[in-house]
Order: structure tokens, then sequence, then C-alpha cells
């Protein structure tokens, strides 16, 4: 719940038809979710206008509307609060709210892949021993971090939001709006090369993050990352990796098709563990030894964060495992990067290696937001399936032609397709008993139809 004077005291807007007396049972800005008792606030995009919901909202039940025109065709009785931007006091309201909740510790995940899985397992082990609120889905922007502080409940302990970017300054604003407690940087990729241009601009662009951190704040990073391992701060260092000698790092680390195993040794506590979760691939060990660095730091007991793994699981079209009689899928279509893509061809191979029988085959669409260095960057995924030597590839969309291109020079069997409805007849006419089978390509590509297009009546 938030008062109608702190909302004006954050935003300094002008009220008109309330007194400030006034208590919001929730914020929202989705004028389908609006309750009685709620706070509407119309923001404007390119392709709506809250402020044509404005009536609907206070129909309703809402409590009152925040807007940044005026709306003459309102009920004269209703609560208006007007000012200069909807969407600049939406993220003051949410600032003030997380600032006024004493009690809470915010910890903030940023970085080219793996934001939302590693969000998704500190949670998971922050759980154990504290009353936790995540980032829902993937709203890690300007308007789904406001929307995740305004969750916060009076007995949350910890929040656990990741901040995505597509330019300098982003994440900036949204450090500022979330004041984390702790940070976790757990790359640095080739996503958003089309607006920053090099990977220094990239890492640059992450960092922003660590500016202004104290010494009770705390920052985790991936000493495996050339770039993020060498970026300084001032809060107090911990690191994780495989290779390099980390805070945390891993050893023995073993993927099949229904999980991975490994152990991890811990500067923090002085102990060696053995974690076995759900999930396949070097990527996601990197993700859980971002969580266990987290959890360790937190006071998580050892066996609260076996069992966090144990019982894990991520946000949907995250290397999800499926099965189909004999056959395995790895939906892991939600999004795709150069960097998420050679990481997919390894834990393919892995997954086929441990299954020993059946054939690898990649159904991958583009890779998006790449520039100039697109065409570069789509052979590359060509010379990752060529190195892990995956069995069959199908690859649809005007940028992976030089997927096929590049793998299909070193022998190995691959299809381009139109679209995906090409690719999936093209699936099922090559498709045999024990494939193991991998979904992947930008979000907008819609590499997981196809999975419902095959597989559908099985």
């Amino acid at each position: 719940m938030i008062s109608l004077s702190k909302v004006i005291e954050a935003t300094k807007g002008i009220v008109t038809g309330g007194g400030k007396d006034l208590l919001f049972k929730d914020v929202t800005t989705d004028s389908r979710s609006v309750c009685h008792g709620d706070l509407f606030i119309a923001l404007a995009g390119e392709n709506f206008d809250g402020h044509d919901y404005c009536e609907t909202a206070l129909n309703k039940g809402a409590a009152a509307v925040l807007v940044q025109k005026e709306l003459p065709n309102l009920p004269k009785a209703a609560v208006v609060i007007m000012v200069p931007d909807t969407l600049n006091a939406y993220q003051q309201i949410a600032h003030a709210y997380r600032m006024a909740q004493k009690n809470i510790k915010v910890i903030a995940i940023t970085g080219s892949n793996g934001k939302t899985s590693t969000k998704d397992l500190i949670a998971a082990c922050l759980a154990k021993k504290y009353k936790v609120v995540k980032t829902q889905a993937n709203f890690n922007n300007e308007i789904g971090l406001p929307k995740t502080l305004l969750t916060i409940k009076p007995d949350t302990e910890v929040v656990v939001v990741e901040m995505g970017m597509r330019g300098f300054g982003q994440i900036r604003a949204l450090k500022e709006l979330a004041e984390p407690d702790a940070v976790v940087i757990t790359n640095v990729g080739e996503t958003h090369m089309e607006l920053l241009g090099s990977m220094e601009n990239i890492a640059k662009a992450k960092s922003e993050i660590l500016e202004n951190m104290n010494e009770q704040q705390f920052a985790v990073l991936n000493n495996d990352d050339i770039y993020v391992s060498k970026m300084a701060t001032s809060a107090e260092k911990l690191t994780y990796g495989i290779i390099n000698v980390s805070s945390v790092q891993a050893s023995n680390v073993i993927t099949s098709g229904d999980g991975t195993t490994f152990t991890y040794k811990s500067k923090i506590t002085g102990n060696e563990n053995f974690i076995k979760m759900p999930l396949i691939g070097m990527h996601n060990v990197m993700n859980a030894l971002a969580a266990i660095t987290v959890a360790e730091k937190m006071g998580v007991s050892e066996t609260d964060i076996e069992t966090a793994f144990a019982e894990v699981r991520l946000t949907e079209k995250r290397q999800e495992i499926l099965r189909f009689g004999d056959i395995t899928v790895i939906n892991d279509a939600y999004n795709a990067s150069p960097a998420s893509m050679e990481a997919a061809m390894k834990t393919l191979a892995e997954v086929k290696k441990s299954a020993g029988a059946g054939r690898s085959i990649a159904v991958l669409a583009d890779m998006l937001e790449l520039g100039e260095s697109s065409e570069e960057a789509h052979r590359r995924v060509g010379d990752y399936i060529v190195r892990e030597n995956i069995d069959f590839v199908i690859a649809y969309g005007k940028e992976s032609r030089a997927i096929i291109d590049q793998a299909a020079k070193s022998g190995i069997s691959a299809a381009y397709c139109a679209d995906k409805e090409a690719a999936a007849i093209e699936l099922k006419k090559h498709m045999q008993n024990n494939d193991i089978i991998l979904f992947k390509g930008s979000h907008s590509m819609q590499v997981d139809k196809i999975i419902e297009m095959v597989f559908q009546n099985k």
C-alpha cells in the first residue's frame, strides 16, 4: 500500500478531487488488472496510450488516475494526479516505495546472457532463508523494474531484480531507481552490438551497475569473462568461475539429458560441496555459481543451497527439457546471441554424448540486433556446429543462411528453410527415434512454435 500523500511527495504532482489521506491498495499501469482501490498510471508509448483507458480504470474501481495531460471527459469527482511525465512519475513512486522499506536487501543482476536464469537461481537459494520477491519473467527495463519494486510486501526481506539495457546510461538509471545492496554481472557478450558498436562499449555500459558502491555492499563477478573479471568496484568483490581461481569455483562438471552435477569449492565458507540440478550445460553451471556466491555471502546454509538446486525450475523456454516418446527436446527458444548459441551447441553435444544413442539436431533462427557484425556472428554459429559435430541443422530467417552455408561447407548435413512452417516440415521429414533436438533463436523468430507444429499430437 502507498498513500496519496507519498505519491505527491515523490512525483510533485498536482491532485484534484481527493484528500491526501487516500491509501492505494496497489499501483498498476494495466487497466485490465485494475482492482478496487488501485492507483492507475497512464503510460504513453509509441503504440499505445494509457490515457485512453483512464475512464475504464475508474469504472473498475481505481481510486485515482495519474496522467500527463488533461482528460476533460473523466467524472468530476475523480481523483486525478497531474504530472509532466507519467513514466518518470511511475519510477519515482517505485523508488520512494523501495526506500521506505528499511529492512529489505535488493540484489541486482545484469549481463549480456543468463540474467533471467541467474535471477531465478539466486531467488531459489535465498528463498530457503528469506521472504523473496523477484522480477517476473524478464521484466527488466524502465517499466518492468518499477513493477517489481512495487510488489514488495511488508514481510519481504530480499528483492532480486534483473536489469537489461540497449545503450549507455540505461543500467545507471535502473540502478539509481532500485539502489541495490549487491550486484551480479554474468558476462559481456555481443548482444546490442548494433547500438554500442564494440565489446568494450558493451562492457562499459554493463559496468555502470558498479558505480557508487561502498564497502558495505558486495559485487559478484564472473571471473572467467575477460571483460567482467577486469571490472573495478569499491564494494567487496566476490568472484565465481570454472577456469580461473575464484571465490566460488566449480570442478568435475558432468552434464546428461536429465541435468548437471558439479563440485564447488568456496573461499567464503572454506568448504567443498556437491550440487545436482535439473539444468543442463556449462553456462548454467556458471549461473549456478553466481547464485551460490550470493547465497553463501547472505548466510544460506550449504544444505539449503543443495536443496534449492535440486528443486529449481527456470523461467519458461530457457533450456526447458521436454520428452516426446523417445525424442528429447531442448526448448531454448526464448532468445539468442552468439554466446548463448555457442553454449547451446556445447550443451546439445553433451546431452547426445551422455545419452549414448540418437542424433543431435539443431533447429535455429536469426539472432537479431547484431548490426554490421551479424553475418560474421551467424557464420561463427556455423563454426560452433562443426566444432561440436552436430549431426543435422535446420535454420530459417534472412541472417541464418550464413549458419547453413558455414556448417554445410564443412560437411554438416544442413537445410535452409524459408520460414518456421517450412522448418517444421523439414524436421518432420528427417526426425528419427532417440533424436535430441535443440530449438533456439531470437524471441521474435518464434522458434518454439515449431515444437507445437511438430509435436502437438504426440
